[in-house]
């Protein structure tokens, strides 16, 4: 289970690579999405339909996040948890990529360490 647990993070990790390359697109996306109503949002999702993808991804990260707080990363797991609930990537594309860069670390630190690569 411990190996499926951070295959998991692995995957996380490279959805957050790619979201650090995609940072302006994405919360120019964020944005719009915002402010549109219950019908126009719809309508968006259906026009962009990667945004599902970043919504799942987001959700099991989240759910990834909580598991992770019962291992013995568990600090690692926590740091990221906060930045998630910090709602610093309402602040701008900048912001985007700094959590971006930030967790992608943490999780490559956690995978180092649990594996005793460092």
């Amino acid at each position: 289970m411990k190996h499926i647990f951070y295959a998991l993070i692995i995957l996380q990790a490279l959805y957050e690579l790619v979201k650090l390359f995609r940072c302006k697109s994405l919360y120019q996306h964020a944005k719009v999405f915002q402010k549109l109503d219950k019908t126009s949002k719809r309508w968006y999702l259906m026009a962009h339909p990667w945004l599902h993808v970043a919504f799942f991804m987001d959700i099991a990260g989240l759910l990834l996040l909580g598991v992770g707080l019962f291992s013995s990363q568990w600090i690692y797991f926590l740091v990221v948890l906060t930045m998630s609930f910090s709602q610093i990537q309402k602040l701008g594309a900048w912001a985007v990529f700094l959590d971006s860069l930030i967790t992608v670390i943490i999780y490559t630190l956690a995978i180092l360490n649990v594996y005793h690569l460092i």
